[in-house]
């Protein structure tokens, strides 16, 4: 089994033209950490899960009671240290990294 831990999360552009984001982050499908974001801030949610052979991660944003999907990856259980992966359009811009242990 390896394990996956988000590091970082950097908002280059948020998603909601007026407020903060609030996106979240699940792994597995299960929700791991949610929070408030502006335009280029850092949050470092250090969560973790466990898996094999690999997992899906992704990323929403929370509106109201539903989440609209900015960007999904599957991880496959090889080891990596801050690893970026880039949600992006013309909307939006996410930057989130992990280790794989």
């Amino acid at each position: 089994m390896a394990t996956i831990t988000i590091t970082k999360l950097h908002c280059v552009r948020k998603q909601d033209v007026s407020g903060d984001d609030e996106p979240v982050i699940r792994l597995g499908g299960q929700r791991a950490w949610e929070g408030k974001m502006g335009k280029e801030d850092w949050e470092y949610p250090n969560e973790s899960r466990t898996f094999g052979p690999s997992i899906l991660v992704e990323l929403k944003e929370k509106n109201g009671s539903s989440e609209k999907p900015l960007g999904s990856w599957t991880v496959s259980d090889v080891a990596t240290t801050n690893k970026k992966v880039t949600a992006s359009s013309s909307g939006f811009h996410y930057e989130l990294f992990y280790n794989v242990a």
